[in-house]
């Protein structure tokens, strides 16, 4: 399935349970998109399944945050640099 897809086919689940959408719903639907394309990302750039935990755990929190609204703006850019910022606290602590 395509991305595309997998994203109506949450809508489509989503528009079953809370008919008709709303804003939170497609808030948490662009949130949940964006968490799991940068748990991808971290895969693809460490070749690893799954993500250390400290990587997933801030995610986590970082996407909690989204979903509440306690962060705004563009969710699949904030997790993308959450993405990359964890990724590097998690190497240069490795490293060290």
């Amino acid at each position: 399935m395509t991305a595309t897809a997998d994203h109506m086919r949450a809508h489509a689940l989503v528009d079953d349970v809370l008919n008709p959408p709303d804003q939170a719903a497609d808030r948490a639907i662009a949130v949940l998109h964006a968490h799991a394309a940068a748990l991808a990302w971290v895969r693809d750039t460490t070749g690893h399944y799954p993500a250390p935990a400290s990587v997933a755990a801030h995610l986590d929190r970082v996407s909690r945050r989204l979903r509440t609204g306690q962060e705004p703006g563009d969710p699949a850019a904030i997790m993308r640099q959450a993405a990359v910022d964890a990724l590097a606290t998690h190497q240069s602590t490795a490293a060290a």
